[in-house]
């Protein structure tokens, strides 16, 4: 009989939101071995899709996220204890009724912990609370904890004796794909030069600070992001959607048109300040082009210190201005195989 995986804390399968649901989709459509996938996929998910062999999909009538998000992780923990043999469980936030339930259930828990989440500004204190105690009992509660940078080692209690592993999340990038005409009319930006910068809309990934830079550089900037999912990202358009030397994507989920952006532009830069393994990064990583970084060590760490790093807008500033090729920020190849799929996947299905 096949082992039943249930995936518990994504948007879903075919979502669009980040690591987290590449992953799912990534587990579920190239796995080496015969194993049948539980995904669960959030209320506002896309529904119209072939569900691929060996896979049940249950819509919630809930969201992932939000408030919502933890009601929506107990819920489809209740239902994996009856239906799974495995749990891998994208977030800590559903470990309490794991800690409490796992005791009769007696389940294989493995769960990828996320990031720090209870350092990010948008959380207030009780939610920071919760969510720190939630990484906590991931150490205390699981069979296998899975973190997506080295420097969350940091994190973890010497006491723990909970095995984990760092296994970030994988990139691809179709080359083969030509810029058209019709592209070019969408995008007119393509036959310029640009710089790009892809992140969601919170406060952390700084894009405020790097708007006012390129006002003040005259190059140009094209920004992806999920900017009308947030009052901060709507701020952000708001105030810089007039700006002529600024291009704001309000988010762009089709992944053919993302990559031929990624290959076109000149330089991409990084203003992620709290994140882990970041995959609009590790999709850079896998592109080939010069990288302008955020310096902070989970970054230095993602991209094993290859590229140039900025501490402040001012360095930003005077790297842009200073810089005539931006090619020495090219990324080593060498780190290409970190980031390739098939080896992500084939160490997930080991732990399983």
């Amino acid at each position: 009989m096949k082992k039943k995986i249930a995936i518990i804390g994504s948007h879903g399968l075919y979502a669009n939101y980040g690591g987290w649901d590449q992953l799912v989709i990534n587990l579920v459509e190239n796995k080496k071995r015969k194993y049948d996938y539980l995904v669960f996929n959030s209320k506002d998910s896309n529904k119209d899709f072939d569900i691929p062999s060996g896979t049940q999909v249950i819509f919630m009538p809930l969201k992932a996220s939000g408030l919502q998000g933890i009601l929506y992780d107990y819920i489809s923990i209740l239902i994996s204890f009856f239906k799974a043999d495995v749990f891998l469980l994208l977030g800590g936030q559903g470990m309490p009724i794991i800690f409490l339930l796992n005791f009769i259930f007696n389940k294989k828990i493995i769960v990828n912990s996320g990031g720090v989440e209870w350092e990010r500004e948008k959380f207030g204190y009780l939610a920071k609370r919760y969510l720190k105690l939630c990484f906590d009992l991931c150490f205390k509660s699981a069979n296998h904890v899975i973190i997506d940078n080295n420097i969350y080692k940091k994190y973890i209690s010497p006491k723990s004796i909970v095995p984990y592993s760092v296994i970030p999340y994988g990139g691809t990038i179709d080359n083969s794909l030509i810029i058209s005409k019709k592209m070019i009319k969408k995008y007119s930006f393509l036959e310029k030069d640009f710089f790009l910068s892809v992140s969601r809309s919170i406060e952390d990934n700084q894009l405020n600070e790097i708007c006012d830079t390129f006002i003040k550089s005259k190059k140009h900037l094209v920004l992806i992001s999920n900017l009308s999912n947030s009052q901060y990202g709507k701020k952000v358009l708001h105030k810089y959607s007039k700006v002529t030397n600024i291009t704001l994507i309000d988010g762009l989920y089709v992944k053919p048109e993302l990559d031929l952006i990624r290959k076109k532009c000149i330089c991409y830069i990084h203003t992620h300040s709290t994140c882990g393994t970041a995959p609009s990064l590790v999709e850079m990583i896998m592109c080939q082009k010069p990288i302008i970084s955020f310096d902070v060590p989970q970054n230095r760490n993602t991209l094993n210190n290859s590229g140039v790093y900025f501490s402040n807008f001012d360095d930003l500033a005077n790297i842009l201005k200073s810089t005539n090729n931006f090619s020495k920020y090219l990324i080593s190849k060498d780190i290409l195989k970190n980031y390739k799929w098939p080896n992500i996947i084939e160490t997930y299905e080991n732990l399983f």
